[in-house]
């Protein structure tokens, strides 16, 4: 299990996302990430992304999304795309071409799926940049591979990871009804972030049973 502490300014967490690696009967790989947040005072986003895949995250094979608010909840299976679609990578699966490009490579050239609609795609850029010093919300100086990525030709989300996966990221998300949040995530633990979840966060995260 990997934990994410979400900050829209910054410093303090009001949100987390979590993501776990399983196995489905069948032998194939499932990525399971889930973010719940308030990113305004008055609302609780959460939404879950299940990818199943045979090895490269590019050869998914199948994946799920729900989102509230919005009422999206959707499942599509790569087999059933017209040709060509389903070549393109889901948004929350693009974590493990960054955990790929931060120890191979320099740059990953891919296309980014709308979840809601895989039809509607994106083209993406993962660049890996450098080592640079970096100083964690909690005030700990380290350094860390920096990765950016370009939408469409346009700076998106930039990772910075160490030899345990990605560390921080700043992140800008576009969701299906066009609403955006930007801000900061860090790895963190339960303990690190169950303190800072209020009550509706905290439910939300945990109804969909991913800490179980």
């Amino acid at each position: 299990m990997y934990i994410h502490a979400l900050s829209n300014n910054g410093t303090t967490p009001d949100g987390v996302l979590v993501r776990r690696d399983s196995w489905t009967h069948d032998g194939l790989r499932v990525l399971d990430s889930v973010l719940a947040m308030r990113p305004v005072p008055d609302v609780v986003l959460h939404a879950r992304q299940r990818v199943e895949y045979d090895g490269d995250i590019r050869g998914w094979v199948r994946y799920s999304l729900q989102r509230e608010p919005g009422g999206v909840d959707v499942a599509f299976e790569r087999a059933d795309l017209p040709p060509g679609v389903g070549n393109g990578v889901p948004s929350f699966a693009r974590y493990l071409l960054v955990l790929e490009l931060a120890t191979v490579g320099a740059w990953v050239e891919y296309t980014q799926l709308d979840d809601a609609d895989p039809t509607r795609t994106r083209q993406a850029l993962l660049v890996r940049t450098d080592t640079q010093p970096l100083v964690l919300p909690d005030g700990v100086s380290t350094s860390a591979m920096r990765i950016d990525q370009l939408l469409d030709g346009t700076p998106a989300n930039a990772f910075w990871c160490d030899n345990f996966g990605v560390l921080q990221a700043d992140y800008i998300e576009t969701f299906p009804d066009g609403s955006v949040i930007t801000g900061i995530s860090w790895r963190t633990t339960w303990e690190g972030i169950e303190p800072w979840l209020d009550d509706e966060v905290r439910a939300a995260l945990n109804a969909t049973g991913i800490l179980a």
